[in-house]
């Protein structure tokens, strides 16, 4: 009977979270916990690609190319589609590196982009990284131009593979 009574105090002081001293000391602390959970549901945003961005030719030894995405016509050109009037964020990577689908050929590819609630490039703002917080026009879209420089020295001749993500 000692050894089951014993079994017992010991599965007990296992499950009460007792040790040995447990019952020398008396504890006043009580442990609690809040767990505040918030929730925020965005509305989801559709990228349309209009337009991707055309480098013209290239001269022999050229090694970067600059495509204005305010005033050049090469510029590729996207739209933003959302919830009219809202307010949203535009996070991008700023420098991404292409590489050439079959070969060891890279391009770093330093974005620049602009933005306008209109359809008019010529009038976009620069997109840098103190203009984040964007806003949809009255018909729920914002107009996006990509431009930027592209650094050749590592390019070689054929097709690069890369992407371009905006969160």
């Amino acid at each position: 009977m000692k050894i089951v009574s014993k079994a017992l105090f010991l599965v007990l002081s296992i499950l009460l979270g007792l040790n040995k001293g447990g019952f020398a000391q008396k504890s006043s602390q009580k442990a609690e916990s809040k767990i505040d959970i918030t929730t925020t549901i965005v509305s989801s945003i559709e990228l349309i690609t209009v337009k991707s961005i055309t480098v013209g030719s290239l001269q022999p030894g050229q090694e970067e190319v600059y495509i204005n995405s305010v005033s050049d016509a090469n510029a590729g050109y996207m739209i933003a589609v959302g919830a009219p009037g809202s307010d949203f964020r535009l996070n991008f990577e700023r420098t991404r590196t292409l590489t050439q689908i079959n070969g060891d050929g890279s391009l770093i590819f330093e974005y620049e982009l602009s933005g306008n609630n209109l359809e008019d490039q010529n009038s976009a703002e620069y997109i840098d990284e103190d203009f984040r917080n964007l806003k949809f026009n009255s018909e729920g879209q914002f107009h996006i131009w990509v431009g930027g420089k592209i650094n050749l020295r590592n390019a070689r001749p054929g097709n690069y593979d890369g992407d371009f993500t905006i969160e």
